[in-house]
């Protein structure tokens, strides 16, 4: 298959890094070699990331993750929490990612001091850097929206995205960060400059939370393997586990044999997976008054599985009979390619999944300290649904053990293309039962019903493609390419006791060591 040239992957020895921009993972690697824990690790190339990758994420940003670390498998949830203004009509959220940064130092799991983590970062942000192609398609894309304080530092005096980017204000906030004590010093260095978007008797406390992380066990190859991820609300990941079920129930029914109605029924599991979701699909608006994951993933996959199979076997007309009743052929498949950013980091039998995210594309295009303010799905459908305390974000990250260790750690960007991009490459490997590395698995060409279409890479196997179009569906060819992906995919996995290989997804500016 003819993947994107700049697929990014690397094998190391005891160790993995997959982040979204290359001098994060070299931030990575860089506190590595001075002893850091995978905590560290991961909050270096967070740092450098909010400066190189400034679009997808800020510190003013939420995120999500799991991790397994000697021996203790857990999740952190610092999503944005809601204040409702009473002047004002939209909530302000406010940020998790700070209060995350204090969480990690206060509970132990940081070596070394924040001055040394944040110093990389600093330094870019001073020095300057080239945009990515991710980031130039970011500004091309929302230039004109920006304010005018964002414009002028990505931005040239004819609006082109400038050759050499430099953020001295956020070089600043970044050395606040590393000489506060508490999150509350922090606030209060940056308030006391510039108070920002909030009142000002408001405190900007949003403790991180602890979610029991959901889990899905199944067999692959004869060894028993566990699946484990966030389950919060405002995740994909009780999603994520779910469509890996659907697929472990397509693969007991024995209707993956025949490879290109495989890939019909990957397709349809997709859409009635979305369908299932309690949000409407590119919105997160809810379908119901009080939104809940509290499912049975078995029962539910049984389900979802036995209507793929009635699908498979009706004949066109009566397939898009009962497509019609889900949100694939309306206006409401329509979404938006704004996209969140994912870090895989794996040090010897310590492994971490996180991902992180300011909503749309610079959040709400207004920046503080240089940095872009954290932007609510309630801002934008003006709605909040009962019992809402948090921003809803759909981030998914993942861990896979197997014997009882850790050997891979995942996930991706791209709203609700998360989700998609997850699935598919667990449906190549525990449906279709393919052997390959994950990093092999990143490279083979994807599909996903996006847009009332089917979005699929250019280099997809032609008969499953033809079979695809013959049962009604429309295709959408694309490239590997940052503007039209199909989610991007960060991950680091464990092939044997020492050996590690890491990606990062063909469509992405991403980087691996």
């Amino acid at each position: 298959m003819n993947s994107a040239a700049n697929f990014h992957v690397h094998r190391s020895v005891s160790f993995g890094i997959a982040t979204p921009v290359s001098w994060a993972t070299a931030a990575a690697n860089a506190i590595r070699q001075q002893g850091g824990s995978v905590f560290d690790m991961y909050l270096a190339a967070l740092a450098c990331a909010w400066v190189t990758d400034p679009a997808n994420c800020s510190p003013f940003g939420r995120m999500q993750g799991v991790f397994s670390v000697a021996g203790e498998i857990g999740c952190i949830s610092a999503p944005s929490a809601i204040r409702q203004v009473p002047e004002s009509a939209l909530p302000i959220p406010v940020p998790g990612n700070i209060a995350a940064w204090f969480f990690l130092r206060r509970n132990g799991h940081l070596r070394l001091p924040f001055g040394t983590l944040i110093a990389p970062a600093v330094a870019v942000a001073r020095e300057g850097f080239q945009p990515t192609i991710g980031l130039k398609v970011a500004l091309e894309s929302e230039g004109p929206d920006l304010s005018e304080a964002f414009k002028a530092i990505y931005l040239d005096e004819t609006g082109a995205p400038r050759e050499h980017v430099r953020n001295p204000q956020l070089a600043n906030l970044l050395q606040i960060l590393a000489a506060s004590e508490n999150e509350t010093d922090f606030w209060c260095s940056l308030r006391a400059t510039d108070p920002g978007p909030w009142r000002p008797e408001e405190t900007l406390d949003n403790p991180v939370q602890r979610p029991a992380p959901r889990i899905l066990d199944l067999e692959f190859g004869g060894r028993p393997q566990r699946l484990t991820t966030t389950a919060a609300l405002h995740t994909w990941g009780t999603w994520t586990l779910l469509g890996a079920a659907v697929t472990m129930e397509l693969r007991r029914h024995g209707v993956l044999r025949d490879f290109a109605r495989a890939m019909e029924a990957y397709v349809l599991s997709t859409i009635f997976l979305l369908d299932r979701i309690p949000f409407a699909v590119g919105t997160l608006e809810p379908k119901t008054t009080r939104p809940s994951v509290d499912i049975d993933i078995l029962a539910d996959a049984a389900a979802i599985a036995e209507r793929v199979i009635r699908s498979l076997d009706a004949p066109v007309d009566e397939l898009w009979k009962d497509l019609q009743s889900t949100y694939f052929p309306g206006p409401d498949s329509w979404t938006d390619d704004a996209n969140t950013n994912h870090f895989a980091i794996a040090s010897g039998n310590d492994f971490l999944s996180f991902t992180t995210s300011i909503g749309p594309w610079f959040g709400s295009k207004l920046p503080w300290w240089g940095a872009g303010l954290g932007y609510s799905y309630a801002m934008e459908s003006r709605s909040l649904f009962e019992g809402q305390t948090h921003d809803v974000t759909e981030m998914s990250p993942l861990i896979i053990e197997a014997g009882g260790r850790p050997i891979l750690a995942i996930g991706s960007a791209g709203s609700e293309r998360i989700l998609g991009s997850l699935t598919y490459l667990l449906f190549l490997r525990y449906g279709l039962g393919f052997n390959d590395c994950m990093t092999d698995l990143m490279a083979k060409p994807r599909v996903f019903p996006k847009d009332g279409k089917l979005r699929m890479h250019s280099d997809f196997w032609p008969e499953a493609r033809a079979h695809l179009q013959a049962r009604g569906f429309e295709i959408a060819a694309t490239g590997y390419e940052p503007n039209t992906h199909m989610g991007m995919v960060n991950a680091v996995e464990r092939l044997d006791s020492d050996q590690f290989e890491s990606g990062a997804d063909p469509s992405s500016s991403g980087s691996a060591l």
